[in-house]
């Protein structure tokens, strides 16, 4: 009996210890679990624009101001995320989808754009990553709230980690779509016909 007393005063002894101890600063740096860091402004070249229309929650319309292409319209698809279709018939969740997008990146607001190595898609639309007056990249905000799914397309992946665990985050958490949606899936879209 006397053994098993001594044991347990360990036990308790020892977990206060650990509870309690002061630990040496880690340096710092990626832990795993973490979420990747995305800068808070482009890192290479940059446009800037304002926001004419925001179409759903992954395309924007812009008019660029300054450039070869300024103050033409030109329609934006932001890269490395998938939201749900609102046309024909809205999916669930496009139009929170759409109206967090909308708030992320009002109308009339000025919006930095950056590139990655494929600049447009299959349907004529710009590829972009967008910041926001805040600093915030859109594409990473729109799937850690939970307001689309994550759309990985060779050789477009500069930030897919940040993607990733931004999605990840979500669904963990139920958040966004991953919590108002029966069984969740990305929108099928039909090939485009040549």
């Amino acid at each position: 009996m006397l053994v098993v007393v001594y044991i347990v005063l360990l036990t308790v002894a020892g977990t206060a210890f650990y509870r309690t101890r002061v630990l040496p600063e880690q340096p710092a740096g990626p832990t795993a679990g973490a979420p990747s860091p995305v800068p808070l402004s482009p890192s290479g070249p940059e446009e800037a624009a304002r926001v004419v229309w925001v179409s759903d929650g992954d395309t924007i319309v812009v008019r660029p101001v300054a450039g070869p292409y300024k103050g033409q319209e030109q329609r934006i698809r932001l890269i490395g995320l998938d939201a749900p279709e609102t046309h024909p018939a809205p999916q669930c969740w496009a139009r929170e989808s759409t109206a967090a997008l909308l708030r992320l990146l009002p109308r009339g607001s000025t919006v930095k754009l950056a590139f990655d190595a494929r600049k447009v898609d299959d349907y004529g639309r710009q590829l972009r990553y967008a910041w926001n007056a805040s600093g915030k990249l859109v594409n990473t905000e729109q799937l850690a709230q939970g307001n689309a799914f994550v759309l990985r397309i060779w050789p477009n992946v500069k930030y897919e980690k940040a993607f990733a665990d931004a999605a990840a985050a979500a669904q963990r958490a139920r958040r966004g779509l991953w919590g108002s949606c029966p069984n969740p899936q990305p929108p099928v879209h039909t090939p485009r016909v040549s």
